[in-house]
């Protein structure tokens, strides 16, 4: 027979005594803490290493009271009110804010100095983490941001082994993407992961302007975007040897229309821009899958000018978007009912009672994105309704070159990105007929009726539900995971649970695998499908099982035609106007003449 010892159920009393005491200890030494970093940090005198290792102890100290609080308040007895203290006074943004980051920024304000005892206490604030990931789940996503961030700070003091470093890059990375698989909406985590996108500028402009107009903007962001954008818009001559021209001219084009810069200077970069995708996707090959996908985001996001709250088009989403929230927040107290914005039945019902209501649309009643003035010398950019206005003949023109590249895969995932974000403005019906005018629905069609369909099932490109086709190791794509989480792609495009079930491997995300280019295809002609449906733009022949322009379309004339080179540009030198002449070259050489008339409408003077 075992002897076992006899354990004494703790009880309630005794449960909220022990809080209150380690709460009361916790509170005196994170007083100390912070009162000593607040001297440090006035002070440049140096420190001994047994100060150091008194402050690292003083700190190991919190963190220790911290764990404890957690442990004891997250007992499986706790009473409800007693679990809820830890939220109630913020304790996990406390532990990070005084026990970790405060003193992890005074020791980085010591180096080269302190980088022995920053090792030291990086270490030990990331196995304490790792501690709490285990042993306290209930902030499990606070704590995967955390050792994103330590593995962040370890990855920036490492600079001697250029190896040890990328591996702390990829573990942040990993930290962060795990966060994003919980909170996908969140663009505190898509900033996080910009600062990892260094130097790679295209992908940086990716996830700072996806932080900006995510589900949640990451305000701070705007702030953080500069340093991206100062050293092309300061120093242009010398940061743009370091990077591709297609890269140098999109970046510092957004950068400019960030700044509320020159309108000449968005013509000249832009124009360039476009003068060089088409070779950039003949270039790159397969790498333009995910540079394409990354290219097709900015673009949007210099749509919507970044989140301004001065935004037609974001004003919408996000009044939308508020209004989905309410809607869940009313229906999460009646769960036998049927919530709208996530039933898809639901929500395809309400979209088809606007688009296909009685009578055609009466444009009139409706908003719709202004048109541009040209290249204008020596004036500046002045409201957010104006930068749409110029970017929206552009991306009118990239899609054209991007949907003329018939039968190449490579562009798929552009298109892709493309054809989700109009379905998911679709369901926001002011945000379409905004700029419906600068969509080449032609060039699409042409794209989806070329497009391959070895491997795609007609019956889910047909059907109304969204496509879950297995991909791999999951049912995702690769450039899913840089369209979720977006304002408009969140309650407009996903199904609720497509990233809750057969989700892809971590490890397997940025592969590109031979069973993507079926999956690709039938998400794109499963978009254009659901496109056809609102039986304005575009058609679908079940039969024949090909696309086609509506009336409406085929007499639809952009707006940015009939005003192309309205206002001639002011061509500052020589060199600019060599410029101009070996892209109209270019041009006549490569896109055909119907395309023409947008090629540069900002910058080439009239003939």
């Amino acid at each position: 027979m075992r002897l076992q010892f006899e354990t004494k159920p703790i009880s309630q009393e005794e449960l909220v005594n022990e809080v209150k005491g380690i709460y009361a200890g916790l509170v005196m030494v994170e007083k100390k803490c912070v009162e000593i970093c607040q001297q440090q940090s006035q002070t440049t005198n140096k420190l001994s290493n047994e100060q150091w290792q008194a402050l690292i102890a003083l700190h190991r100290t919190l963190l220790y009271q911290h764990h404890d609080f957690f442990l004891a308040s997250q007992y499986p007895t706790a009473s409800p009110a007693l679990r809820r203290l830890s939220t109630k006074y913020a304790m996990p943004a406390r532990m990070w804010r005084h026990g970790i980051h405060s003193f992890l920024e005074l020791l980085r304000h010591r180096l080269p100095f302190s980088l022995e005892h920053m090792l030291s206490f990086v270490y030990l604030a990331y196995q304490m983490m790792s501690l709490l990931m285990e042993s306290v789940p209930t902030f499990h996503e606070t704590w995967i941001e955390c050792l994103g961030d330590l593995a962040r700070y370890r990855m920036a003091i490492e600079e001697s082994d250029m190896r040890d470093r990328e591996n702390w890059s990829n573990v942040a990375r990993m930290w962060y993407n795990r966060a994003a698989d919980r909170s996908a909406t969140t663009g505190r985590i898509q900033h996080h992961l910009a600062v990892l996108a260094r130097p790679n500028v295209v992908r940086q402009l990716f996830y700072y302007s996806k932080a900006l107009i995510s589900g949640i903007p990451f305000v701070n962001a705007r702030d953080s975007i500069m340093l991206l954008f100062s050293p092309f818009l300061d120093k242009y001559e010398t940061t743009s040897q370091k990077y591709l021209r297609v890269e140098t001219s999109l970046v510092t084009a957004a950068g400019v229309l960030f700044t509320r810069g020159f309108v000449h200077d968005y013509c000249l970069h832009i124009s360039q821009f476009t003068s060089e995708l088409d070779g950039t996707i003949n270039r790159t090959g397969s790498n333009f899958k995910i540079q394409g996908a990354e290219m097709a985001s900015s673009l949007i996001a210099m749509i919507l000018d970044f989140g301004s709250d001065e935004n037609f088009l974001w004003k919408a989403l996000c009044a939308d978007s508020k209004n989905k929230q309410s809607q869940n927040e009313e229906q999460s107290d009646q769960p036998s009912g049927t919530n709208p914005s996530k039933d898809p039945v639901a929500k395809s019902q309400m979209r088809r009672k606007f688009w296909e209501q009685d009578g055609p649309i009466n444009v009139q009643d409706f908003v719709q994105a202004a048109t541009p003035l040209g290249d204008r010398p020596g004036v500046e950019f002045s409201s957010s309704d104006e930068v749409t206005s110029y970017v929206l003949p552009v991306w009118y023109q990239c899609i054209s070159i991007v949907a003329a590249k018939v039968g190449d895969r490579n562009i798929l995932p552009f298109l892709h990105f493309t054809l989700s974000f109009l379905w998911g403005l679709s369901d926001v019906p002011e945000t379409l007929i905004y700029l419906e005018n600068y969509v080449p629905w032609d060039k699409l069609v042409l794209s989806l009726n070329s497009m391959s369909r070895s491997g795609v099932a007609d019956n889910e490109v047909e059907a109304p539900g969204f496509p879950q086709q297995q991909s791999g190791t999951g049912r995702q794509l690769p450039e899913d995971f840089l369209i979720r989480g977006f304002k408009w792609s969140h309650y407009h495009y996903y199904a609720p649970e497509f990233f809750e079930e057969q989700v892809t491997d971590e490890d397997d995300r940025t592969l590109e695998l031979p069973s993507h280019a079926a999956s690709r295809a039938e998400r794109c002609l499963w978009l254009g499908v659901r496109l056809a449906s609102l039986k304005r733009y575009i058609t679908y022949d079940s039969s024949s099982k090909q696309f086609s322009c509506t009336e409406f379309t085929q007499n639809l004339r952009p707006i940015s035609l009939t005003n192309t080179f309205q206002v001639p540009a002011s061509l500052e030198n020589g060199e600019n106007i060599s410029m101009v002449d070996a892209v109209r070259t270019l041009l006549l050489e490569s896109i055909d003449p119907q395309a023409m008339s947008l090629e540069l409408f900002f910058l080439l003077p009239s003939d």
